[in-house]
């Protein structure tokens, strides 16, 4: 039997059990789900709770099912974890107070290790996320994604043609802090951050474009904002996206997967320098 832990947030709003659950644990399938409730193997705060329980702000929720989650494994050793993380949950805790990236490699280690987060991925976005299992590597790692010393690639599927099919862009992004989004403009202002982006379309089907992306540099949703700013935003993005677009291909899942990362490391990690992690994209 394994067990979910969830915290419901203070300023969640008032809905039944059922719907928070599957915001909780992104995860866990919609039949498991249903199958725990039937079971009475969901509790709240220790109480046995039902599909129509209204949230109580701030209660724990354990969820006992025989399913197993598995994150997929792409390297590991006794310094590094690198996984394919899948789109729809958080690298580390949000606002859903559910499960996380972290949460759930935590529990899997069973105390061997800690896990450590070197870098994030968006909820949305799927691919590979290296973690670090001990204070030196934690270090090393961080420090090279600070320095961008690790060639990170990417794959989205964008709007329409582009044109040229092969370029490096550039221009600056400024935070919105209150809105919890970015945009990018065409000059230096202050506050904003250079943005650079190597693209290559991979295929064109006459709606969407395939592109292999490399960030020069990685600022928050700068693929999606970038793109978007080039007339190509991402299918399935609803903050800088076609929206109409997405209704008419009848999705909402975000299209874009970090599928390579190449390694330069120095002291304990060096024997990685060199190598070059992959996986394929879900879409």
């Amino acid at each position: 039997m394994h067990v979910y832990e969830a915290y419901i947030p203070e300023n969640a709003p008032r809905q039944r059990l059922e719907i928070y659950l599957s915001h909780a644990f992104p995860l866990l399938p919609g039949h498991v789900i249903r199958d725990a409730l039937n079971k009475k193997d969901v509790k709240l705060s220790g109480i046995r709770a039902n599909r129509d329980t209204l949230l109580s702000p701030g209660a724990q929720v354990l969820l006992y099912t025989s399913y197993a989650i598995s994150l997929p494994v792409v390297y590991e050793d006794e310094h590094v974890l690198i996984i394919s993380k899948p789109a729809g949950i958080s690298c580390d805790a949000d606002g859903r107070g559910g499960m996380t990236v972290l949460s759930l490699l935590e529990q899997q280690a069973k105390g061997a290790y800690q896990p450590r987060l070197c870098h994030r991925l968006d909820n949305q976005t799927s691919g590979i996320l290296v973690l670090a299992k001990d204070d030196e590597s934690e270090k090393i790692l961080l420090n090279a994604f600070k320095d961008h010393t690790l060639t990170k690639v990417y794959e989205c599927l964008v709007r329409g043609q582009m044109r040229p099919e092969k370029a490096t862009v550039k221009a600056y992004l400024v935070k919105d802090a209150a809105r919890a989004t970015v945009r990018v403009i065409t000059h230096e202002t202050p506050g904003a951050l250079p943005i650079e982006t190597m693209y290559e379309t991979l295929s064109f089907d006459g709606t969407l474009s395939r592109l292999r992306v490399t960030l020069l540099t990685g600022r928050t949703h700068q693929i999606r904002a970038h793109m978007a700013f080039l007339s190509h935003p991402l299918l399935g993005d609803d903050k800088y996206g076609d929206r109409a677009l997405n209704k008419r291909i009848k999705t909402t899942a975000l299209h874009l997967c970090a599928t390579s990362l190449t390694m330069q490391l120095s002291g304990c990690l060096s024997y990685l320098s060199g190598r070059t992690f992959t996986v394929q994209p879900p879409f």
